[in-house]
């Protein structure tokens, strides 16, 4: 037994106490600081191959004239309404260090630069893969047709990006016409 006491130092005194506590307490502030930089890191190389992608702008607000009640068919924008129409071509690798990405689903996320709204679409195959994109939301009057307007496109895994593409596209006059 006084072995053990000799070898193990017990009871410990004072100094030995506070010199365990703070080697505890900087163990977990590195632990703390340090400990979330691993996962955020992908090694995936999906990439944004390629965009076509349309804004159009229609301010007029037009129905058609018709005699009592009539069923219609409206084609194009909606009056007073921005729309984003097109595709994102990304490449998704069917292998990575981490294990297969075609396993999780991916979200394409298109968004204006002057708005703060989105619209997402999944893309859950791999090799090269296309979302449609279809977004009408109401106008702002912050866009003039003729003007540019930045897209900005994000590949994401859960919370992680994988890649960014940024597009400028001119603003086109958006139309809609019926059929009655």
């Amino acid at each position: 037994m006084k072995l053990l006491r000799l070898l193990l130092g017990w009871p410990p005194g004072p100094a030995t106490v506070g010199v365990a506590l703070l080697l505890t307490v900087l163990g977990a502030a590195t632990m703390l600081v340090f400990g979330g930089v691993a996962d955020e890191t992908t090694d995936e190389n999906a990439t944004i191959e390629s965009t076509d992608l349309t804004v159009r702008l229609n301010d007029d607000v037009d129905f058609p004239e018709t005699d009592g009640v009539a069923t219609c068919m409206a084609v194009g924008t909606p009056g007073d309404s921005v729309s984003v129409l097109g595709d994102v071509a990304v490449d998704v690798p069917a292998d990575s260090d981490r294990g297969r990405v075609g396993d999780r689903r991916l979200t394409v996320v298109v968004s204006l630069a002057r708005i703060e709204q989105n619209t997402t679409a999944t893309v859950t195959g791999t090799g090269r893969e296309t979302a449609d994109v279809f977004w009408i939301f109401e106008d702002d009057e912050t866009l003039s047709v003729g003007d540019t307007a930045r897209l900005q496109v994000r590949l994401r895994s859960g919370e992680s990006t994988l890649a960014e593409a940024t597009r400028t596209v001119s603003v086109e006059n958006g139309s809609r016409s019926y059929d009655c």
